[in-house]
């Protein structure tokens, strides 16, 4: 597959970013119309299809990097710290802006700093409201940490490689369906608490993992396909009111793989289609913005909830829709040309593929 950029992936990351923004816009609707409360789909999906995403380029780095090593553990800092310059400056400059926010226009509870500098305020507890967006940032993060760390303690062990991925995959897997299924058997923990906890979601990163080795060694086929199938069934559920998914125990274990599996069908089925490049002009803008526009659009979204009555007219309700997405895209565009291409420029001067 190599190290060139991929349309289709690009595709993809740009369909996730426009699948979230589709959710959490939709509250500028919802006055004119109603039936839009069922576009809250796009935001479980969009970040499901972001954590496959990351699986299935950052298993490709992983192996890579443990192949090509000299030892057990040389490539692992350099994987941390190439991984951490991409993500986490952005991630302090949007803490301190969530801040500002807490102390101005939305009140709310002062957070705990230490544990979302670390990444750890949803480790193994439901997100808390501040910087709500984080979450996930935190699935991720928890993942890039723990990954090379059982990767080589594993092959240090054992000195046997494909056997330490194999375990790595198995515990990555099987840790998080065992915590889910506990805290929907033995605890009141809602689907959006279970979704928003950490160690409860890092096996939907490793599902992108592993659909990368395959697609690897297999390709694509005609199951790959019929996997695709698994995403309009996971629109369709996702649809459902918040009070639907509480009551399944089933959902709360098995939707979030379900949605996974779907989108790892879809990355490998059209991984070398061909897409035309006028469209791809944009496409490969959104996705290069979608980190920023993740990060900017909720702090966009409160700031005219502030700012602007709620809207009522239709001509209102679409006025402060199109105004969150253009800001949002705006935003998004000013902090990765400003900040975030600058970081990750020095990131690659300062430390190697």
């Amino acid at each position: 597959m190599g190290n060139k950029l991929n349309s289709w992936l690009d595709v993809c990351r740009a369909c996730a970013i426009l699948l979230v923004l589709l959710s959490h816009g939709r509250i500028f609707l919802t006055p004119a119309f109603p039936e839009a409360q069922l576009l809250k789909f796009g935001g479980f999906l969009g970040v499901e299809l972001f954590f496959v995403l990351s699986g299935f380029l950052i298993g490709r780095i992983l192996f890579e990097k443990m192949n090509n090593a000299n030892s057990a553990t040389s490539w692992v800092m350099g994987f941390w710290g190439r991984r951490w310059m991409r993500t986490y400056p952005s991630y302090v400059l949007f803490v301190i802006l969530n801040i500002l926010i807490i102390t101005t226009i939305r009140p709310d509870i002062f957070p705990n700093l230490l544990s979302f500098l670390t990444f750890t305020q949803n480790l193994l507890t439901p997100h808390p409201s501040f910087f709500g967006e984080a979450w996930s940032l935190a699935v991720e993060e928890v993942f890039y940490f723990v990954t090379p760390v059982l990767l080589s303690l594993l092959y240090i062990i054992t000195k046997n490689k494909k056997f330490s991925i194999a375990v790595t995959i198995l515990l990555l897997i099987s840790i998080p369906l065992a915590l889910r299924i506990h805290a929907s058997i033995f605890t009141s923990m809602t689907f959006n608490e279970i979704r928003s906890t950490a160690l409860y979601r890092v096996d939907s990163i490793m599902i992108g993992v592993i659909s990368v080795i395959l697609f690897n060694k297999y390709g694509t086929n005609i199951l790959t396909k019929i996997g695709v199938l698994l995403i309009p069934l996971c629109v369709y559920i996702a649809s459902m009111p918040d009070s639907f998914m509480d009551k399944s125990m089933t959902l709360k274990i098995f939707l979030f793989p379900m949605a996974n599996l779907g989108f790892a069908c879809l990355i490998c089925s059209w991984y070398y289609v061909n897409i035309n490049s006028s469209i791809m002009r944009y496409l490969s803008k959104v996705a290069r913005w979608s980190y920023a526009a993740y990060l900017t659009n909720l702090p966009v979204l409160c700031s005219i909830g502030y700012f602007l009555k709620r809207p009522e007219s239709l001509t209102e309700c679409l006025f402060q829709w199109t105004l969150f997405i253009s800001i949002t895209f705006f935003s998004a565009w000013f902090v990765y040309s400003i900040f975030e291409r600058k970081v990750l420029s020095l990131r690659d001067k300062f430390i190697p593929r």
